[in-house]
């Protein structure tokens, strides 16, 4: 039997079941996907202890968009703690800029910018073979958007991370004449911005 999550076909119940949990629906609500009465039993039976669905066992889905789908329900930060990353560096930097209120009077508002360099080993993504002689490692760099608030993770490759630099790791994620920024372009850039 087929079961769909997001339009996306499973053949285990209790995959589909783990990935319910893991977005914290309640029974009731994943009863009321199910018209078939031998679903129905299972999920009344069977819902309560089911465990919410883990990243390394999303990982290990064979399909790539039923990955994908798993995936989405996870916030970056519990990727990043599932999956054992290691921070190699933080650096933190003042900022000071020019900001108007809502009677358009300008006042200065000064910040903290936060960057954060991780690496998660390729192992633990199941990179086995070629992809694991290539790439020992995936780096990415934390950081906060200063205008929303939102926190962003960047992937980074290992030359931009080689320094355990998370400020030379955020300067990579930037082009200038299709080039990546220096660790010091990007602090000249940044206090120009200042």
């Amino acid at each position: 039997m087929a079961y769909y999550v997001n339009r996306v076909k499973f053949e285990d119940l209790h995959i589909v079941m783990s990935i319910y949990k893991q977005q914290g629906r309640s029974k009731e609500e994943v009863l009321s996907f199910f018209s078939h009465a031998k679903n129905q039993q299972i999920v009344t039976k069977q819902y309560d202890t089911v465990a919410p669905i883990q990243v390394k066992q999303a990982l290990k889905l064979a399909n790539v968009e039923q990955r994908m789908v798993v995936l989405r329900g996870f916030a970056p930060e519990i990727i990043a703690q599932q999956l054992d990353a290691t921070l190699l560096d933080s650096q933190s930097i003042k900022k000071t800029q020019t900001r108007w209120d809502k009677d358009l009077k300008p006042y200065t508002h000064t910040y903290t910018d936060t960057y954060a360099l991780y690496k998660i080993a390729s192992e633990t993504l199941g990179l086995d073979g070629f992809w694991h002689w290539r790439e020992p490692a995936i780096y990415f760099v934390k950081c906060e958007c200063p205008s929303t608030d939102r926190l962003y993770y960047l992937y980074v490759p290992h030359e931009a991370a080689q320094n355990n630099d998370a400020i030379e790791a955020i300067a990579w994620t930037m082009r200038f004449n299709d080039q990546p920024l220096t660790k010091d372009q990007y602090l000249h850039l940044m206090y120009s911005e200042t």
